[in-house]
């Protein structure tokens, strides 16, 4: 083993090395967010832990270690917003088990709307659709072809037959608490996301009676 020595040079030089090479281009990132986000006229912080109480209830929650990072925040057409970099760690680190563990990532848009009602609506799974067709758990808005689809959880007034239509075309989820409605897409953060996301959450405000 003494006559080996030079292998554990040799790894140490490719850790350093891959270290070395991880945390600048983790800079660069960083900082073409930021550039990019005050040329919007928005703000900017790379972590952002006090996003974590609003992280709660679907989607969150899976797994542990939770983190919010690379948070900009600002105004667009009108509306104030939040997106940020939100993740946890699931499954094991131990041998014994078959579910490694790694970090998953969310990108959420959240949106402020007063007086917006409690309300949680996802695609079902295909338990949930089968389920839906033979009228488990009963219908939320009274339109048994969305029921079908869709698992509304909270007010459902709010979805109005216009807003059922847009996402019935536009199958993404979303919840609606504390005076904000959060959409997200999987992923690592992506300013070049926050935009679209935000149009596309426009579209569905203008059609649900969500304050």
């Amino acid at each position: 083993m003494a006559g080996h020595w030079y292998w554990y040079v040799v790894l140490a030089l490719v850790v350093g090395g891959y270290g070395v090479w991880y945390l600048r281009g983790y800079r660069r990132r960083t900082a073409a967010i930021a550039a990019g986000a005050r040329e919007r006229g928005w703000t900017y912080r790379e972590r952002a832990p006090q996003l974590l109480g609003r992280c709660h209830g679907y989607p969150f929650g899976r797994g542990r270690r939770p983190r919010a990072w690379h948070a900009v925040s600002g105004s667009h057409d009108g509306r104030e917003f939040t997106s940020f970099e939100y993740s946890e760690v699931v499954g094991h680190s131990d041998v014994d088990s078959n579910d490694s563990a790694e970090r998953l990532y969310l990108q959420v848009y959240a949106v402020k709307v007063a007086g917006a009602p409690v309300l949680t609506v996802r695609r079902r799974g295909v338990a949930g659709v089968v389920a839906g067709r033979l009228g488990v758990g009963g219908n939320a808005t009274g339109d048994p072809d969305f029921d079908r689809r869709f698992v509304v959880e909270g007010d459902a007034t709010s979805l109005t037959p216009e807003a059922q239509v847009w996402l019935t075309a536009h199958p993404r989820p979303f919840r609606v608490d504390g005076g904000e409605v959060l959409v997200w897409d999987e992923g690592r953060f992506d300013l070049g996301r926050v935009e679209p996301a935000l149009e596309q959450l426009g579209e569905l405000l203008t059609r649900a009676r969500l304050g």
